[in-house]
């Protein structure tokens, strides 16, 4: 490989001026490398001749080009962005400089190049990295990739076309090495050229990597592969010579090819067979091979359409149009499956010549189609209608401008943490992707799994904020009318089907919207008006619930100016509480945490107490439900209500004599009651007209099938009626998936029985969604 075989590339596409900055970015280049060797022997200035040569081929600008050349400079030789901005434009350097991030944080570079026997520098991968850092920066990695590719693509296309001449020598790197490299490019790079439409790319990338990862089973399949393929040329050549034949006959100038799926493709397709693999699985593929029609223009790739349709016949459901509706990342092509020769299937694909480059190359394609969108234009402007033009060249030039826009939607919208933003890609971008439609007939990409409650937020937050369920238009019945049918938030899209989205401003997002939203952009806007909306009633039920275990401890007064006090210096300055306020910054934020059960009651009291008097300091034992009685005469006698079976007007009671206690009211079917009587003298009769607490304590008992929110719309309710709820519990039984609540709710006297607000109250927590039964909680 020399500069000349490159000039002689891209001068079939590239201006004098464009060969002459590749000219002196080489010169550069072999320069600054001069005398290194890689491992494999050859020199160094031959890795970013060859990357530069495979973009040549995809015909990438010429900026691109000297970037591949020059991707290694910065790193390993004493010149620096500077330098490459001044000599060769900025964008230049910005992409140099992108590459480079992602070697540093991949740990793909060493610090300084090592040296060969002679003493001549060497360049080569450093150490793998250590597994407690492997996660770390695969994570990374991803990250910095995808922020860097929506700023300029050509930064990850040079990326790819470097990973790809790396595997193309990764024989000369160790076992180890070799490992962990062909890993990361099944896990990332391949998937990433996949998505982005660069099926040449994926497809040597994948089978590079299953070449080093499973090496037996690699070998074992290609040579039944090839077994398979030698059976079946016969039946080939003769498709292949009737669709030849087909064509001359319709007057369509074709190029008709056969065409193989590549190993590791073929492998994904077996890996759910049970048994070893043979060629009678083998056999079970029709598409191990298909077949590519390619012609001039798009009406040419209908009317072979329609010929292939009149030479055999079509399979149900397996006619795909791309031309007209073509995937964001610029794919067109027209797709059938057809019972042809001895009734077999066959896969038949129809595009131009511009449209197996764009299927090819995907947005690697992007800047010569824009040069030729450039071309179309200036001969419109002179009056010039030149026919070899398609339009589909500007329709997929447009749906490649979208997906550059969507990359910058997503580096937006998905998570910074490096770990939320890969789990986010896989399911974004490296996953299956769906195409449906909105009854306006545009196009949406979506994960597979995707709900209607993704394809809202794909359209606006404010859609995805009140979605109340989906109208799916799916097929015609007899009369030949479009069928609807409503489906609810948590439906599973199917592609292809067109989404009528329907909107309540009545219905705004609950935490169970998170088990069924796919994406990752949905699941941040839920969080983000959760975190909104939700704060007010979590810092509620985070005091109430600290309130009460303050004084279940014995402190009466509850929260109270000291107690806040404490928790002020704990969030801001108190060091003994930075592991456990670390993440606080005001007595607010711990309350939404004690109330979303982030933050442990105990772990606060246990933070408090060593700061507080004892608890009689702070009243002892008399609280607001207690009172005195006066008994025949006697002294009087502290009285109080049991705070477990929470005896309210209506309730039958009896009092109990405690030495420490005074009197404790309870419910007559108290079982603690029942438990604790030693002595019958210790009972004693009591009556409500004797008793005016300020408030009543009720406990209550809830079952519900469990679910995200399930509390929180607990909460709600009991907040909405106006009442405080002292203190709350939830366990869930795993094997039934029920959810059991336990709250202790108080209630201020007011007109009419506590009874009938107590029912009120029930009725309408059964009404929450998903509880089953409500009732009062009898003291245990």
């Amino acid at each position: 490989m020399t500069i000349q075989d490159l000039l002689d590339e891209t001068q079939h596409y590239l201006t004098p001026e464009d060969m002459e900055k590749i000219q002196r970015a080489y010169d550069l280049a072999n320069r600054a490398h001069k005398g290194a060797v890689r491992r494999s022997g050859e020199p160094y200035i031959q890795h970013p001749l060859e990357v530069a040569l495979l973009l040549a081929g995809m015909r990438i600008d010429a900026d691109g080009i000297v970037s591949a050349l020059l991707h290694d400079v910065v790193e390993d030789t004493e010149y620096s962005l500077e330098d490459l901005s001044e000599q060769f434009g900025p964008a230049v350097a910005n992409i140099v400089d992108g590459v480079t991030k992602f070697d540093t944080l991949a740990g793909n570079k060493p610090a300084k190049p090592s040296h060969d026997a002679s003493g001549a520098p060497t360049k080569d991968v450093a150490a793998p990295p250590s597994l407690v850092d492997k996660r770390r920066i695969r994570t990374e990695t991803v990250r910095k990739m995808l922020l860097a590719m929506a700023e300029d693509p050509r930064v990850v296309v040079v990326k790819l076309a470097d990973r790809l001449h790396n595997m193309r020598t990764l024989s000369a790197m160790s076992p180890a090495q070799q490992q962990n490299t062909s890993r990361e490019t099944s896990e990332i790079y391949a998937p990433l050229a996949r998505r982005l439409g660069m099926s040449l790319v994926q497809a040597d990338l994948e089978d590079l990597a299953f070449g080093y990862l499973e090496p037996e089973k690699y070998i074992q399949l290609a040579r039944q592969v090839d077994e398979e393929v030698k059976r079946r040329q016969p039946f080939v050549n003769e498709v292949c010579r009737v669709l030849r034949e087909e064509m001359q006959r319709a007057g369509i100038r074709a190029d008709v090819l056969a065409w193989q799926k590549h190993l590791a493709s073929i492998n994904r397709k077996l890996e759910d067979v049970p048994s070893q693999l043979n060629g009678s699985e083998l056999s079970q593929i029709h598409d191990l091979i298909s077949f590519r029609i390619l012609v001039d223009s798009d009406y040419e790739c209908y009317l072979a359409l329609g010929h292939i349709h009149a030479l055999w016949r079509p399979k149900d459901g397996r006619i795909k149009d791309f031309i007209a509706t073509p995937k964001l990342n610029g794919y067109q092509s027209l797709h059938t499956t057809v019972f042809c020769l001895d009734n077999r299937l066959a896969e038949i694909q129809i595009r131009t010549y511009d449209m197996q480059r764009t299927a090819d190359y995907g947005i690697a394609s992007y800047w010569f189609l824009r040069e030729r969108m450039g071309n179309a234009d200036r001969d419109k402007e002179r009056g010039e209608h030149n026919e070899a033009t398609p339009g589909s060249w500007r329709l997929s030039y447009r749906e490649m401008v979208t997906w550059i826009e969507q990359l910058r939607e997503w580096q937006r919208a998905l998570p910074q943490g490096a770990d939320e933003f890969v789990e986010a890609v896989k399911g974004d971008i490296f996953q299956e992707q769906i195409f449906v439609f909105t009854p306006q007939g545009e196009v949406k990409d979506l994960p597979r799994g995707s709900t209607p409650l993704d394809m809202a937020y794909r359209i606006h937050t404010d859609i995805g904020d009140h979605c109340a369920g989906a109208r799916i238009i799916t097929n015609t019945d007899d009369s030949g009318r479009l069928v609807t049918r409503l489906v609810p938030l948590d439906y599973e899209l199917k592609g292809g089907e067109i989404v009528e989205i329907m909107v309540n401003r009545t219905v705004h997002p609950t935490r169970d919207w998170l088990s069924f939203a796919r994406t990752a952009a949905a699941r941040n806007k839920i969080r983000r008006y959760l975190k909104t909306y939700e704060r007010e009633i979590n810092m509620q039920l985070g005091h109430e619930r600290l309130d009460f275990a303050l004084k279940t401890a014995g402190y009466q007064a509850g929260v109270d100016e000291q107690i806040e006090g404490l928790l002020r210096r704990f969030c801001t300055e108190e060091p003994t509480a930075s592991t456990t306020f670390k993440k606080y910054a005001t007595i607010e934020d711990v309350y939404v945490a004690l109330g979303r059960e982030d933050l442990l009651v105990e772990q606060v009291l246990d933070l408090l107490q060593p700061q507080l008097p004892q608890p009689e300091a702070l009243g002892g034992s008399e609280g607001e439900n207690s009172l005195y009685l006066h008994k025949d005469g006697d002294n009087a006698l502290l009285i109080q209500l049991d705070r477990g079976c929470c005896p309210i007007p209506g309730d039958s009671i009896i009092g109990q004599l405690t030495p420490d206690q005074g009197v404790v009211v309870h419910r007559t079917d108290c079982d603690l009651l029942r438990r604790n009587q030693e002595l019958p003298t210790s009972l004693v009769e009591v009556n409500w007209r004797q008793l005016h607490p300020t408030s009543y304590l009720v406990a209550i008992s809830l079952v519900a099938h469990d679910r995200s929110g399930l509390l929180r719309d607990v909460a709600a309710v009991v907040a909405d009626a106006g009442i405080n709820m002292v203190s709350v519990t939830s366990t869930t039984n795993p094997s039934s998936q029920k959810a059991v609540i336990t709250a202790t709710l108080e209630i201020l006297p007011a007109e009419g029985e506590l009874l009938d607000q107590m029912e009120r109250i029930l009725r309408r927590l059964r009404q929450v969604k998903t509880v089953v039964s409500v009732e009062r909680a009898i003291g245990k």
